[in-house]
């Protein structure tokens, strides 16, 4: 009985590895996960009261609204370069590399 809970367990875990790795090598799903990781880092609070307040050392007032828009516009600019030259040289050396969409392509 033991051992046909443990082939279950590894079966799934088999499966659920593959299904894990066949979503990674979808470009929406990598690029979703790395703007997600950028928005966690760009998004904390005390990020935002920081800038707020160098903002406000340098003379420009403006307010909590100004320095989300601020952090938008960062927000594209990190996401946009950062899966240029970050994401895709890692996925290009990783397993999934023959899946990649730049597979082939010089880096």
């Amino acid at each position: 009985m033991a051992d046909g809970l443990f082939d279950f367990l590894k079966g799934s875990l088999s499966q659920a590895e593959y299904f894990v790795e066949e979503q990674w090598s979808s470009r929406m799903i990598q690029t979703s996960v790395y703007a997600g990781v950028v928005f966690y880092i760009l998004s904390t609070t005390e990020l935002l009261n920081i800038v707020e307040k160098q903002l406000a050392n340098l003379g420009l007032r403006v307010g909590k609204d100004g320095t989300r828009a601020l952090h938008a516009v960062l927000f594209s600019v990190f996401v946009y370069y950062g899966s240029r030259f970050i994401l895709d040289p890692l996925v290009a050396r990783i397993h999934l590399k023959e899946r990649h969409p730049d597979h082939g392509k010089e880096l």
